[in-house]
């Protein structure tokens, strides 16, 4: 009887050495996985950081441009107003329109 409680303990300890070795693989694979999604997030942060910055940039060029095309618009605006909407322009002035 002794003999069977023995072998019945002995693989009971090869079941649980089993199972731990099998849990311990598992652990190192997924903190792999963890290690490598982290850095996928922190280069997602980082690209996410960067088209943010691009945003306020070319939404500052662009509210540049406009501004100096309201100017634009002005001086053409002054421009026809000096010798009339719908006259032809003096040679002077068309080669500013044109220049504009």
């Amino acid at each position: 009887m002794m003999r069977w409680v023995a072998i019945g303990a002995l693989c009971l300890s090869l079941l649980f050495a089993g199972v731990s070795s099998y849990l311990v693989w598992r652990n190192d694979a997924l903190q792999e996985q963890l290690t490598a999604a982290k850095f996928r997030l922190s280069v997602m942060t980082r690209q996410l950081e960067n088209a943010q910055e691009d945003k306020a940039v070319l939404k500052a060029h662009i509210e540049r441009l406009q501004g100096g095309q309201y100017g634009v618009e002005v001086q053409l605006r002054n421009l026809r107003g000096k010798e009339g909407y719908n006259a032809p322009l003096s040679d002077f002035l068309g080669d500013v329109f044109d220049g504009l």
